[in-house]
């Protein structure tokens, strides 16, 4: 994109002691440091950022999944099923002793 060599280098240089004056160039020097500094640490800080909401998304992707995984798990639990089909078993036995009960006594009466 952009090379320099060392003649444009140099003329740069020359320009800069120009411009700024010899006793300045220290502290210009300092302030290029410090400038590129906090350029690198708004860098930083931002790709953090970046990451942090990048790993926020997965983190509510796996919540999501574990969600889906109980929820299937609660689904293929046979326990329930059971639960279910024993209770239904029970009603229907207690109706058919109701029944033979109501039998008898109606065999009884009429003997």
């Amino acid at each position: 994109m952009f090379s320099f060599g060392w003649s444009e280098i140099a003329l740069t240089v020359i320009i800069i002691v120009i411009i700024v004056g010899p006793k300045e160039i220290p502290n210009l020097l300092k302030q290029i440091g410090s400038f590129s500094k906090s350029i690198k640490k708004i860098s930083r800080e931002f790709k953090k950022s970046l990451n942090d909401i990048a790993e926020e998304g997965d983190l509510k992707d796996v919540k999501d999944s574990i969600s889906e995984i109980k929820n299937i798990k609660k689904d293929l639990d046979p326990t329930q099923e059971i639960k279910k089909d024993l209770e239904t078993i029970k009603d229907t036995a207690e109706v058919f002793e109701k029944e033979i009960k109501d039998l008898s006594s109606n065999d009884q009466e009429k003997k």
